[in-house]
């Protein structure tokens, strides 16, 4: 994976801003995991952050910085069942922020991670009925489902050089969801 960004990368010329998302968080029981199904919840949730970042840095080296934005998740925040693998992967996520953080910064390329709440989308819609999108509301501070688009905003505006003081941190787009 790492060589086919880093051929990517060098077809555009470099690459300054890696938006760092992929994940699967089908559920599944504590009895149910195997170790090849540990392993194969940890590369789809977890492996290819790291590598895709590693696969970039060269580049941002080389141009003097950037900028990688890893996505997190409030499920291990809010310790949601059937989701250990995947929370698991998560949360190691927002350390492997950290530390990229610090080994990368003196390089000008600064890392976080977006932990959005529940974003309505098809495949989350697939999983509430009417009430459980009440309760998901009803859990937040602020009224209303949180959409695609606010969890865009955020990534923008780390992106982008408004943000230039900010590293090595999680930004919750949760709507207060505690």
């Amino acid at each position: 994976m790492g060589a086919a960004i880093a051929a990517i990368a060098e077809d555009l010329g470099g690459i300054d801003i890696l938006i760092n998302n992929a994940a699967s968080d089908d559920r599944h029981s504590v009895d149910e995991v195997t170790p090849a199904y540990w392993d194969e919840r940890m590369a789809t949730n977890l492996r290819h952050l790291f590598f895709a970042a590693q696969a970039v840095v060269p580049g941002m080296r080389a141009a003097g910085g950037g900028v990688i934005i890893n996505f997190g998740s409030i499920s291990w925040h809010l310790g949601l069942p059937d989701l250990v693998l995947y929370q698991t992967a998560k949360a190691a996520i927002e350390g492997m922020t950290r530390g990229l953080a610090r080994d990368l910064g003196r390089d000008g390329i600064r890392v976080t991670t977006i932990v959005p709440g529940n974003v309505q989308t098809p495949r989350q819609q697939r999983w509430y009925t009417p009430e459980g999108e009440a309760e998901i509301v009803a859990a937040q501070c602020l009224s209303g489902r949180i959409q695609p688009v606010d969890v865009a905003a955020l990534a923008l505006f780390l992106a982008s050089d408004d943000a230039h003081m900010c590293t090595g941190h999680d930004y919750f787009v949760d709507a207060g969801w505690r």
